[in-house]
């Protein structure tokens, strides 16, 4: 009486049925198997329910970057200490008179030779990890867990499902734990709240040699373009003045006869301010060069 009670409330819930009514079960596994299909490790991409329910012997894993999607009807019964690892994207679509079902391989309603009753604790829950958005299950049915659904992500829709006889907790996310009653329940994030987890404030970082680097990169291509145009003009005036200078300094007849010592200075101060203003239009180049080669540093 205790286990027709039991899938009368379940069902019921999903139903909206508020009378103890002989459930639709089409499809959903018979009762009173005692034979199991087993599964263990990375899940197929498609589970489709059988006549038996499967028996899941080791942890089962939605692999990263894959998704995998459960029929309605299907019934996984857990073996102490296996969980559902989700880790790229479940989608178990239940219907709410057949639903996916999550339970203890010692539940009496899907293996009723079971040597004991299925109690909180049986097997350790479902498990959403941080990569894996996306996940939806709709009209499913966790029971006999330690942990319910443990969710890293907010990113995960649950519409709706039915939370019984778990131990330590229904539904976590991130942490913080979900008061879920008997009644069906139903989890997603407002379009708001999405916005807001998608993209959360980040600090921005001020950079302490931006303007030291900015200084330096433009003050030195500045240096360097007008020390280039300076050296290209002073080079110009050095190569008149000297051979002005050398033509002053001959020792022909006719430069000794019309050159004077006045002239001489005149053309030899001449080269050497130009020569000196050559090399000057050169450093600023090469400092220029510098300043800007410095800034590529750090």
């Amino acid at each position: 009486m205790k286990h027709i009670l039991f899938i009368t409330i379940l069902v019921s819930a999903f139903t909206g049925f508020s009378q103890a009514t002989t459930p639709d079960t089409a499809g959903v596994v018979a009762a009173d198997t005692t034979v199991f299909d087993t599964i263990a490790g990375d899940l197929p991409s498609v589970l489709t329910p059988k006549k038996r329910p499967y028996l899941v012997t080791g942890d089962i894993y939605v692999p990263q970057g894959k998704t995998v999607v459960i029929d309605p009807g299907t019934v996984l019964c857990f073996k102490n200490f296996t969980s559902l690892h989700i880790q790229g994207t479940l989608i178990a679509k239940g219907i709410k008179s057949n639903p996916v079902v999550f339970t203890s391989e010692h539940d009496k309603d899907y293996n009723k030779r079971s040597p004991v009753d299925a109690a909180p604790y049986d097997w350790n829950g479902i498990y959403i990890h941080e990569d894996a958005i996306g996940t939806q299950l709709s009209y499913c049915a966790v029971l006999y867990s330690v942990d319910g659904i443990n969710s890293l992500t907010r990113f995960f829709k649950l519409a709706p499902c039915v939370f019984l006889h778990n131990g330590r907790a229904n539904l976590t996310v991130q942490g913080a734990q979900y008061q879920v009653t008997e009644e069906p329940y139903e989890y997603s994030l407002t379009p708001k709240e999405a916005a807001v987890a998608a993209a959360p404030p980040v600090k921005q970082l001020k950079d302490p040699f931006a303007s030291t680097r900015t200084t330096l990169r433009y003050g030195g291509a500045g240096f360097a373009a007008i020390g280039f145009f300076a050296a290209v003009v002073t080079a110009t005036q050095l190569s008149a003045s000297q051979r002005d200078f050398t033509a002053i300094s001959s020792t022909s007849k006719d430069n000794l006869a019309t050159g004077t010592a006045a002239k001489w200075e005149a053309a030899r101060n001449r080269r050497n301010n130009d020569q000196a203003n050559f090399i000057t239009s050169c450093a600023v180049t090469v400092i220029g060069a510098v300043g800007i080669f410095w800034s590529l540093k750090f």
